[in-house]
């Protein structure tokens, strides 16, 4: 009963096994299959680390902007940026740019 008398007090109340899950969910770091970019997708944050334009990546790697920007877009969902300088900063955090 100690768990609905904590409920009523507005306490929260997860049991051992649930909590001892959700700590070691919290704690291990997402698995390469969820955040590893593709070879594609690397060259395109290195390429945007150095500053270089849309434009300037498709014409080095003889693909459209328009698949330039598909790239960035999967560069920032898997590495939770919202822009360049964020993919970037992560990108060097994470070790995938130097």
């Amino acid at each position: 009963f100690a768990a609905v008398r904590a409920a009523a007090d507005g306490r929260g109340v997860l049991s051992p096994a649930v909590a001892s899950r959700l700590m070691t969910r919290v704690r291990t770091p997402a698995g390469p299959a969820e955040t590893a970019l593709s070879a594609r997708e690397r060259e395109v944050l290195v390429l945007v680390a150095r500053g270089t334009t849309n434009r300037e990546i498709a014409a080095e790697l003889f693909i459209s902007e328009a698949t330039v920007k598909t790239h960035l877009t999967h560069v920032f969902a898997k590495l939770g940026a919202k822009d360049r300088a964020a993919a970037v900063a992560v990108g060097y955090d994470r070790g995938i740019l130097g």
